[in-house]
Protein backbone atom coordinates (compact mmCIF):
# COMPACT_ATOMS: atom_id res chain seq x y z
CA UNK A 1 0.00 0.00 0.00
CA UNK A 2 1.06 3.67 -0.72
CA UNK A 3 0.09 7.12 -0.52
CA UNK A 4 -2.27 8.33 -2.72
CA UNK A 5 -1.59 10.03 -6.22
CA UNK A 6 -0.54 13.03 -6.60
CA UNK A 7 -3.45 15.48 -7.27
CA UNK A 8 -6.24 17.24 -5.06
CA UNK A 9 -5.43 14.59 -2.82
CA UNK A 10 -2.35 15.86 -1.46
CA UNK A 11 -3.63 19.35 0.18
CA UNK A 12 -5.06 17.11 2.64
CA UNK A 13 -1.88 15.18 3.38
CA UNK A 14 0.56 17.70 3.41
CA UNK A 15 -2.08 19.86 5.68
CA UNK A 16 -1.92 16.40 8.00
CA UNK A 17 2.05 16.51 8.12
CA UNK A 18 2.08 20.19 8.94
CA UNK A 19 -0.27 19.41 11.59
CA UNK A 20 1.80 16.46 12.88
CA UNK A 21 4.82 18.91 13.37
CA UNK A 22 2.62 21.50 14.88
CA UNK A 23 1.60 18.95 18.20
CA UNK A 24 5.05 17.85 17.97
CA UNK A 25 6.03 21.07 19.17
CA UNK A 26 3.67 21.68 21.28
CA UNK A 27 4.07 18.30 22.89
CA UNK A 28 7.94 18.60 23.15
CA UNK A 29 7.67 22.32 24.81
CA UNK A 30 5.34 20.82 27.64
CA UNK A 31 7.99 17.79 28.01
CA UNK A 32 10.56 20.50 28.44
CA UNK A 33 8.79 22.60 30.71
CA UNK A 34 8.43 19.55 33.00
CA UNK A 35 11.83 17.96 32.89
CA UNK A 36 14.08 19.72 35.23
CA UNK A 37 11.29 18.76 37.54
CA UNK A 38 10.27 15.64 39.19
CA UNK A 39 12.40 12.19 38.90
CA UNK A 40 12.13 9.43 41.69
CA UNK A 41 14.79 10.13 43.74
CA UNK A 42 16.09 6.66 43.83
CA UNK A 43 15.90 6.14 40.36
CA UNK A 44 17.69 9.18 39.34
CA UNK A 45 20.47 8.68 41.49
CA UNK A 46 20.94 5.30 40.30
CA UNK A 47 21.36 6.63 36.47
CA UNK A 48 23.41 9.46 37.49
CA UNK A 49 26.09 7.02 39.58
CA UNK A 50 25.90 4.71 36.20
CA UNK A 51 26.69 7.12 33.39
CA UNK A 52 29.59 8.64 35.76
CA UNK A 53 30.54 4.75 36.20
CA UNK A 54 30.22 4.07 32.66
CA UNK A 55 32.05 7.86 31.69
CA UNK A 56 34.72 6.75 34.34
CA UNK A 57 35.54 3.57 34.37
CA UNK A 58 34.15 1.97 31.06
CA UNK A 59 31.36 -0.39 29.93
CA UNK A 60 33.79 -3.53 30.63
CA UNK A 61 34.23 -2.41 34.29
CA UNK A 62 30.28 -1.61 34.84
CA UNK A 63 28.85 -4.98 35.80
CA UNK A 64 30.57 -6.54 39.10
CA UNK A 65 31.38 -2.88 40.13
CA UNK A 66 28.21 -2.14 41.99
CA UNK A 67 24.64 -2.67 41.65
CA UNK A 68 23.07 -3.01 38.12
CA UNK A 69 19.62 -4.48 37.51
CA UNK A 70 19.50 -3.24 33.98
CA UNK A 71 20.34 -4.96 30.70
CA UNK A 72 23.31 -3.29 28.67
CA UNK A 73 21.17 -1.73 26.10
CA UNK A 74 20.05 1.25 27.80
CA UNK A 75 23.03 1.43 29.39
CA UNK A 76 25.15 3.17 26.02
CA UNK A 77 23.02 6.31 26.57
CA UNK A 78 23.45 6.98 30.00
CA UNK A 79 27.18 6.10 29.14
CA UNK A 80 26.75 8.96 26.33
CA UNK A 81 25.06 11.59 28.64
CA UNK A 82 28.12 10.77 31.62
CA UNK A 83 30.52 11.52 28.57
CA UNK A 84 28.80 14.59 28.18
CA UNK A 85 28.51 15.36 31.77
CA UNK A 86 32.58 14.88 32.00
CA UNK A 87 32.88 17.31 29.53
CA UNK A 88 30.20 20.19 30.36
CA UNK A 89 29.55 19.16 34.63
CA UNK A 90 26.06 19.16 34.73
CA UNK A 91 24.40 20.73 37.96
CA UNK A 92 21.40 18.78 39.26
CA UNK A 93 18.79 20.32 37.22
CA UNK A 94 20.49 20.02 34.24
CA UNK A 95 21.80 16.55 34.59
CA UNK A 96 18.13 15.34 35.74
CA UNK A 97 16.67 17.05 32.08
CA UNK A 98 19.42 15.11 30.31
CA UNK A 99 18.59 12.46 31.70
CA UNK A 100 15.34 12.53 30.59
CA UNK A 101 16.17 13.28 26.61
CA UNK A 102 16.30 9.73 25.45
CA UNK A 103 12.66 8.95 26.68
CA UNK A 104 11.60 12.04 25.71
CA UNK A 105 12.69 11.70 22.21
CA UNK A 106 11.35 7.84 21.89
CA UNK A 107 7.97 9.71 22.92
CA UNK A 108 7.80 11.64 19.85
CA UNK A 109 9.43 9.03 17.67
CA UNK A 110 7.06 6.55 18.25
CA UNK A 111 4.37 9.43 17.70
CA UNK A 112 5.83 9.49 14.02
CA UNK A 113 5.77 5.89 13.45
CA UNK A 114 2.07 6.21 14.44
CA UNK A 115 1.37 8.47 12.12
CA UNK A 116 2.95 7.08 9.24
CA UNK A 117 1.98 3.99 9.79
CA UNK A 118 -1.79 4.94 9.65
CA UNK A 119 -1.33 7.14 6.79
CA UNK A 120 0.62 4.71 4.44
CA UNK A 121 -3.00 2.74 5.54
CA UNK A 122 -4.55 5.16 4.40
CA UNK A 123 -6.35 5.31 7.95
CA UNK A 124 -8.24 8.89 8.03
CA UNK A 125 -7.24 8.89 12.34
CA UNK A 126 -3.78 8.78 11.92
CA UNK A 127 -3.43 12.54 13.12
CA UNK A 128 -5.89 11.94 15.76
CA UNK A 129 -4.11 8.28 17.05
CA UNK A 130 -0.46 10.00 16.76
CA UNK A 131 -1.74 13.14 19.05
CA UNK A 132 -3.58 10.96 21.21
CA UNK A 133 -0.09 9.60 22.03
CA UNK A 134 2.08 12.84 22.10
CA UNK A 135 -0.43 14.19 24.68
CA UNK A 136 -1.42 10.91 26.16
CA UNK A 137 -0.95 11.32 30.52
CA UNK A 138 0.67 8.05 31.02
CA UNK A 139 3.30 8.50 28.41
CA UNK A 140 3.86 12.13 29.27
CA UNK A 141 4.09 11.97 32.86
CA UNK A 142 6.71 8.00 32.71
CA UNK A 143 8.89 10.36 30.28
CA UNK A 144 9.28 13.72 31.13
CA UNK A 145 8.32 13.54 35.47
CA UNK A 146 9.28 10.22 36.54
CA UNK A 147 12.24 10.24 33.93
CA UNK A 148 12.29 6.06 33.39
CA UNK A 149 13.56 4.43 29.98
CA UNK A 150 10.51 2.57 29.10
CA UNK A 151 9.50 4.67 26.30
CA UNK A 152 12.95 3.45 24.72
CA UNK A 153 12.63 0.19 24.34
CA UNK A 154 8.91 1.09 23.25
CA UNK A 155 9.76 2.61 19.94
CA UNK A 156 12.13 0.13 19.12
CA UNK A 157 9.48 -2.58 19.67
CA UNK A 158 7.04 -0.72 17.64
CA UNK A 159 9.35 -0.01 14.83
CA UNK A 160 10.26 -3.29 14.37
CA UNK A 161 6.73 -4.89 14.18
CA UNK A 162 5.84 -1.74 12.23
CA UNK A 163 8.34 -3.37 9.55
CA UNK A 164 7.16 -6.74 9.66
CA UNK A 165 6.33 -7.77 5.84
CA UNK A 166 7.27 -4.33 4.35
CA UNK A 167 10.86 -4.98 4.35
CA UNK A 168 13.75 -7.37 4.65
CA UNK A 169 13.81 -9.34 8.07
CA UNK A 170 17.30 -8.33 8.96
CA UNK A 171 16.41 -4.90 10.36
CA UNK A 172 13.66 -6.48 12.25
CA UNK A 173 15.16 -9.00 13.99
CA UNK A 174 18.36 -6.62 14.86
CA UNK A 175 15.49 -3.74 16.07
CA UNK A 176 13.67 -6.44 18.13
CA UNK A 177 16.59 -7.86 19.78
CA UNK A 178 18.38 -4.30 20.44
CA UNK A 179 14.30 -3.43 21.61
CA UNK A 180 14.60 -6.57 24.21
CA UNK A 181 18.39 -6.03 25.66
CA UNK A 182 16.85 -2.39 26.44
CA UNK A 183 13.65 -3.32 28.19
CA UNK A 184 13.49 -7.18 28.29
CA UNK A 185 9.28 -6.21 29.08
CA UNK A 186 9.61 -5.90 25.22
CA UNK A 187 10.64 -9.54 24.68
CA UNK A 188 7.78 -11.01 24.32
CA UNK A 189 7.21 -9.35 21.13
CA UNK A 190 10.24 -11.83 19.68
CA UNK A 191 7.43 -14.75 19.93
CA UNK A 192 4.44 -13.45 17.21
CA UNK A 193 7.23 -11.33 15.46
CA UNK A 194 9.67 -14.55 15.05
CA UNK A 195 6.90 -17.29 14.21
CA UNK A 196 5.73 -14.81 11.28
CA UNK A 197 8.66 -14.63 9.82
CA UNK A 198 9.43 -18.03 10.18
CA UNK A 199 6.07 -19.08 9.15
CA UNK A 200 5.94 -16.95 5.67
CA UNK A 201 9.37 -17.43 4.28
CA UNK A 202 9.58 -20.99 5.35
CA UNK A 203 5.87 -21.56 3.45
CA UNK A 204 5.48 -18.60 1.29
CA UNK A 205 2.24 -18.07 -0.40
CA UNK A 206 4.46 -18.09 -3.80
CA UNK A 207 7.52 -19.08 -4.75
CA UNK A 208 10.02 -21.58 -2.94
CA UNK A 209 10.88 -21.69 1.05
CA UNK A 210 13.26 -18.61 1.42
CA UNK A 211 15.45 -20.34 4.07
CA UNK A 212 18.57 -17.56 3.49
CA UNK A 213 15.69 -15.15 4.61
CA UNK A 214 15.87 -16.74 8.02
CA UNK A 215 19.29 -17.69 8.32
CA UNK A 216 20.26 -14.01 7.60
CA UNK A 217 17.37 -12.62 10.36
CA UNK A 218 18.76 -15.53 12.87
CA UNK A 219 22.42 -13.86 12.17
CA UNK A 220 20.97 -10.38 12.85
CA UNK A 221 20.13 -11.08 15.87
CA UNK A 222 22.80 -12.72 17.27
CA UNK A 223 24.90 -10.05 15.53
CA UNK A 224 23.15 -7.24 17.38
CA UNK A 225 23.38 -9.00 20.87
CA UNK A 226 26.77 -9.59 20.76
CA UNK A 227 27.79 -5.87 19.19
CA UNK A 228 25.51 -4.62 22.58
CA UNK A 229 26.92 -6.81 25.10
CA UNK A 230 30.45 -7.62 24.28
CA UNK A 231 31.78 -4.69 25.34
CA UNK A 232 30.29 -4.97 28.47
CA UNK A 233 32.25 -8.28 29.15
CA UNK A 234 29.75 -9.85 28.81
CA UNK A 235 28.51 -13.87 26.97
CA UNK A 236 25.51 -15.03 26.48
CA UNK A 237 25.40 -16.94 29.42
CA UNK A 238 26.72 -13.74 31.69
CA UNK A 239 23.61 -11.87 30.09
CA UNK A 240 21.58 -14.49 31.23
CA UNK A 241 23.36 -13.82 35.27
CA UNK A 242 22.09 -10.58 34.91
CA UNK A 243 18.54 -10.64 33.97
CA UNK A 244 18.14 -13.29 36.70
CA UNK A 245 20.08 -11.30 39.12
CA UNK A 246 17.63 -8.50 37.67
CA UNK A 247 14.50 -10.46 38.68
CA UNK A 248 15.47 -11.28 41.60
CA UNK A 249 15.68 -7.56 42.80
CA UNK A 250 11.81 -7.56 44.10
CA UNK A 251 10.03 -11.35 44.92
CA UNK A 252 6.95 -9.83 45.07
CA UNK A 253 3.26 -10.98 43.89
CA UNK A 254 2.94 -7.45 42.15
CA UNK A 255 5.19 -4.35 42.78
CA UNK A 256 2.93 -1.82 42.58
CA UNK A 257 1.43 -3.42 39.37
CA UNK A 258 -2.28 -2.79 38.48
CA UNK A 259 -2.52 -6.67 36.91
CA UNK A 260 -3.83 -9.74 38.40
CA UNK A 261 -1.82 -10.37 41.72
CA UNK A 262 -2.40 -6.50 42.51
CA UNK A 263 -6.15 -7.59 42.05
CA UNK A 264 -5.37 -10.93 43.75
CA UNK A 265 -3.60 -9.82 46.86
CA UNK A 266 -2.48 -6.56 46.98
CA UNK A 267 1.10 -5.08 46.84
CA UNK A 268 4.62 -6.25 48.11
CA UNK A 269 3.55 -9.50 49.15
CA UNK A 270 6.18 -12.49 48.71
CA UNK A 271 5.53 -14.44 45.57
CA UNK A 272 6.73 -17.39 47.30
CA UNK A 273 3.54 -17.93 48.65
CA UNK A 274 1.85 -20.85 47.80
CA UNK A 275 -1.35 -21.18 46.60
CA UNK A 276 -2.46 -25.24 46.18
CA UNK A 277 0.60 -25.64 47.25
CA UNK A 278 2.45 -24.65 43.88
CA UNK A 279 4.21 -20.82 44.80
CA UNK A 280 2.96 -17.89 43.13
CA UNK A 281 5.78 -17.09 40.82
CA UNK A 282 5.26 -20.57 39.25
CA UNK A 283 1.12 -19.87 38.61
CA UNK A 284 2.04 -16.14 37.67
CA UNK A 285 4.98 -17.92 35.14
CA UNK A 286 2.61 -20.64 33.36
CA UNK A 287 -0.25 -18.81 32.88
CA UNK A 288 2.32 -16.60 30.95
CA UNK A 289 3.26 -19.18 29.40
CA UNK A 290 0.24 -20.62 28.50
CA UNK A 291 -1.27 -17.08 27.14
CA UNK A 292 1.68 -16.56 25.24
CA UNK A 293 1.51 -20.12 23.48
CA UNK A 294 -1.81 -19.38 22.34
CA UNK A 295 -0.28 -16.53 21.07
CA UNK A 296 2.28 -18.51 19.22
CA UNK A 297 -0.36 -20.94 17.73
CA UNK A 298 -2.66 -18.03 16.39
CA UNK A 299 0.11 -16.58 14.34
CA UNK A 300 1.43 -19.84 13.04
CA UNK A 301 -2.06 -20.68 11.85
CA UNK A 302 -3.25 -16.84 11.02
CA UNK A 303 0.58 -15.69 10.03
CA UNK A 304 -1.73 -12.16 8.17
CA UNK A 305 -3.19 -11.27 11.41
CA UNK A 306 -2.31 -7.70 12.77
CA UNK A 307 1.31 -8.42 14.04
CA UNK A 308 0.69 -5.29 16.04
CA UNK A 309 -2.26 -6.88 17.84
CA UNK A 310 -0.28 -10.24 18.49
CA UNK A 311 2.68 -8.08 19.53
CA UNK A 312 0.86 -5.96 21.97
CA UNK A 313 -1.34 -9.05 23.45
CA UNK A 314 2.00 -10.61 23.88
CA UNK A 315 3.69 -7.78 25.94
CA UNK A 316 0.09 -7.26 27.88
CA UNK A 317 0.12 -10.88 28.95
CA UNK A 318 3.65 -10.53 30.13
CA UNK A 319 2.34 -7.72 32.55
CA UNK A 320 -0.84 -8.92 33.52
CA UNK A 321 0.13 -12.51 34.53
CA UNK A 322 3.66 -13.42 35.86
CA UNK A 323 5.13 -11.97 39.59
CA UNK A 324 7.32 -9.56 40.21
CA UNK A 325 6.16 -7.25 38.01
CA UNK A 326 6.29 -3.08 38.30
CA UNK A 327 3.55 -0.51 36.59
CA UNK A 328 5.96 0.33 33.93
CA UNK A 329 6.09 -2.34 32.34
CA UNK A 330 2.68 -1.54 30.56
CA UNK A 331 3.92 1.15 28.56
CA UNK A 332 5.57 -0.95 25.60
CA UNK A 333 2.20 -2.57 25.11
CA UNK A 334 0.19 0.95 24.77
CA UNK A 335 1.73 2.18 21.43
CA UNK A 336 1.56 -1.49 19.79
CA UNK A 337 -2.45 -0.94 20.51
CA UNK A 338 -2.35 2.07 19.38
CA UNK A 339 -1.08 0.69 15.92
CA UNK A 340 -3.45 -2.23 16.23
CA UNK A 341 -5.83 0.15 16.37
CA UNK A 342 -5.18 1.38 12.12
CA UNK A 343 -6.33 -2.13 11.63
CA UNK A 344 -8.74 -3.30 14.08
CA UNK A 345 -10.80 -0.39 14.97
CA UNK A 346 -11.48 -2.49 18.88
CA UNK A 347 -8.05 -2.07 19.59
CA UNK A 348 -8.25 1.18 19.75
CA UNK A 349 -11.01 0.94 23.24
CA UNK A 350 -8.13 -1.38 24.79
CA UNK A 351 -5.66 1.07 23.62
CA UNK A 352 -7.89 3.84 25.46
CA UNK A 353 -8.27 1.79 28.95
CA UNK A 354 -4.79 0.83 28.81
CA UNK A 355 -3.99 4.51 28.51
CA UNK A 356 -6.26 5.07 31.93
CA UNK A 357 -5.21 2.49 33.85
CA UNK A 358 -1.11 3.15 33.33
CA UNK A 359 -2.03 6.68 34.14
CA UNK A 360 -3.80 5.69 37.59
CA UNK A 361 -1.18 3.26 38.44
CA UNK A 362 1.82 5.59 37.95
CA UNK A 363 0.17 8.53 39.85
CA UNK A 364 -0.27 5.79 42.35
CA UNK A 365 3.21 4.41 42.59
CA UNK A 366 4.54 7.75 42.57
CA UNK A 367 3.02 9.27 45.55
CA UNK A 368 3.56 6.17 47.74
CA UNK A 369 5.34 7.81 50.90
CA UNK A 370 8.25 5.68 50.36
CA UNK A 371 9.01 7.35 47.24
CA UNK A 372 9.88 10.96 48.48
CA UNK A 373 8.23 12.48 45.82
CA UNK A 374 4.93 14.25 46.58
CA UNK A 375 1.64 13.08 48.48
CA UNK A 376 -2.19 12.90 47.12
CA UNK A 377 -5.26 14.17 48.47
CA UNK A 378 -6.78 12.45 51.20
CA UNK A 379 -10.01 12.61 49.18
CA UNK A 380 -8.22 10.82 46.15
CA UNK A 381 -6.19 8.65 48.62
CA UNK A 382 -9.58 7.69 50.28
CA UNK A 383 -11.78 7.20 47.37
CA UNK A 384 -9.80 6.14 44.02
CA UNK A 385 -6.48 5.10 45.94
CA UNK A 386 -8.02 3.37 48.89
CA UNK A 387 -7.46 -0.47 49.18
CA UNK A 388 -10.93 -0.97 47.39
CA UNK A 389 -9.84 1.03 44.82
CA UNK A 390 -6.98 0.21 43.92
CA UNK A 391 -8.11 -3.20 43.76
CA UNK A 392 -10.99 -2.62 41.01
CA UNK A 393 -8.48 -0.74 38.89
CA UNK A 394 -5.95 -3.70 39.36
CA UNK A 395 -8.66 -6.01 38.47
CA UNK A 396 -9.58 -3.58 35.00
CA UNK A 397 -5.83 -3.52 34.06
CA UNK A 398 -6.40 -7.44 34.48
CA UNK A 399 -9.40 -7.51 32.89
CA UNK A 400 -7.45 -6.03 29.69
CA UNK A 401 -5.72 -9.36 28.88
CA UNK A 402 -9.29 -11.24 27.38
CA UNK A 403 -10.62 -8.29 26.05
CA UNK A 404 -7.56 -8.34 23.78
CA UNK A 405 -7.36 -11.76 23.43
CA UNK A 406 -10.78 -11.44 22.67
CA UNK A 407 -10.08 -9.06 19.49
CA UNK A 408 -7.18 -10.92 18.84
CA UNK A 409 -8.93 -14.41 18.13
CA UNK A 410 -12.35 -13.04 16.41
CA UNK A 411 -10.10 -10.64 14.26
CA UNK A 412 -10.69 -11.87 10.53
CA UNK A 413 -6.80 -11.77 8.94
CA UNK A 414 -5.83 -10.34 5.61
CA UNK A 415 -5.68 -12.89 2.72
CA UNK A 416 -1.60 -13.53 1.80
CA UNK A 417 -2.18 -12.10 -1.26
CA UNK A 418 -2.96 -8.76 0.05
CA UNK A 419 -0.43 -8.47 2.86
CA UNK A 420 3.34 -7.46 1.60
CA UNK A 421 5.65 -10.25 2.39
CA UNK A 422 9.05 -9.81 3.82
CA UNK A 423 11.59 -9.49 1.89
CA UNK A 424 9.84 -7.70 -1.00
CA UNK A 425 10.18 -3.97 -1.94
Amino acid sequence: MGFPPAGRNDAPAERDVRWWWNLAAIATLARFALMPYGGFPTDIGTFKAWAVSLADAGPAAFYGAGFADYLPGYLYLLWVIGEINRAVRFNDPAFLFALKVPAVAADLLTAWILFTYGRRLRFPGALALSASYLFNPGVLFNSAVWGQADAVGAVFALAGVTLLGSATPLPVAALLTAAALIKPQTAPVLIPAGLYLLRTLSRPATGPPRWLLILGATAAAALMCTLIIAPFGLSPLGLVRVLRSSLGVYPYGSVVAFNFWGAAQGFWISDGVRWLGVPLYALGGGAALAVLWVIGLWTWRHPYASSHLLAATAVLAAFVLPTRIHERYLLPAIPLFAAAGVRDRRAVWVYAGLSTVFMANLLYAYTRPYAETFLLPGWLEGTVFSVTGVRILSALGTLALPAALAVLLSSRPAPADACPHPGTP
